[in-house]
């Protein structure tokens, strides 16, 4: 019973083949991965919000979609898409949420993540209206700012939700998932001109930060259920799900940096054709975001919950 540990004030689990471990037991880490998320907010915000270059990139794909949308054949989609989102996103959180209390026993971890929703959702509504401003650069029409999106945040705080009270074996599928979810809100309120691919990104990095420091608390209160072997055969813990996320993620960022470096070239004023392809590297850039903060997400939590002795 040596190698058997009860759980004491340490919050130590017990494992086999190797010495006791400690769910999130690397505080640093967290903290890194939300001054990551924190700094990357502030460069996004001051290259494309404070500077002439950012501005226009941002316009130039906003009317990219609003050119696409314009002709029809994307708007009625993505409008019924938009309009059930808020209350489809509640419900899916409220269900995990509750489903979560009722197994564990606990409504700890469901309360955690409900108040890293609220404060996800409330803080950019905070740094959109009172804290942050859009100098008028004479670039675009719409001066008013709008960084970071409301209804993306919405969104993509309540995956991360579910995210935050699920198993850890079902976590890489969950995150999988969530990136998608996030990346077809984002892509819907870009193409109806609702928001620039900016906004969008900051909304990312604004969920993904509360979602870090509600993990954080979560994993050292309730170490219990939150301890994972590592990869195995069950399916929703496979290594493809993260795949699923970095890849389209890392493609999207170069895809869209190239592409509306080239197309820039062509002059100041782009036709049609041209404005769809802004459309297409704001959107490549809104799947960047998504599948890399989810795949951000997954790392981290699946880093800090599988046990030491049984994955090195």
């Amino acid at each position: 019973m040596g190698r058997y540990r009860q759980m004491n004030d340490t919050m130590e689990i017990p494992v086999v083949g190797g010495g006791p471990h400690r769910a999130a037991r690397n505080p640093g880490l967290w903290i890194l991965a939300m001054l990551l998320l924190a700094g990357l907010f502030g460069v996004a915000y001051w290259a494309f919000v404070l500077t002439p270059t950012g501005q226009q990139a941002d316009d130039d794909a906003l009317q990219g979609a609003v050119s696409f949308v314009n002709e029809g054949r994307t708007r009625s989609a993505a409008l019924s898409f938009l309009n059930e989102l808020p209350l489809v996103s509640g419900v899916v959180a409220l269900l995990a949420l509750v489903v979560a209390a009722i197994v564990r026993r606990s409504l700890y971890a469901p309360v955690v993540a409900a108040l890293a929703f609220g404060a996800a959702t409330g803080s950019t509504q905070v740094l959109k209206h009172l804290v942050l401003s859009r100098p008028d650069m004479g670039i675009s029409e719409a001066t008013m700012n709008s960084f970071p999106s409301g209804h993306t945040t919405v969104a993509t705080s309540a995956l991360i939700a579910v995210f935050l009270v699920t198993s850890p074996r079902w976590r890489p599928l969950i995150a999988a998932c969530g990136g998608l979810y996030a990346a077809v809100t984002g892509i819907s309120t870009f193409a109806l001109g609702w928001h620039r691919p900016s906004d969008i990104v900051a909304a990312y990095l604004v969920a993904g930060f509360w979602g870090l420091l509600a993990g954080l608390v979560i994993l050292r209160r309730e170490p219990a259920w939150n301890r994972w072997d590592g990869p195995d055969a069950f399916w929703a813990s496979s290594g493809t799900w993260p795949t699923l996320l970095w890849f389209p993620g890392v493609v999207g960022f170069i895809g869209a940096a190239g592409i509306y470096f080239f197309v820039s070239q062509l002059g100041p004023t782009a036709g049609t054709t041209e404005r769809n392809w802004f459309l297409v590297s704001g959107a490549l850039l809104v799947i960047g975001a998504a599948g890399c903060l989810f795949g951000l997400l997954s790392g981290v939590f699946s880093h800090q919950t599988r046990r030491r002795g049984r994955w090195r």
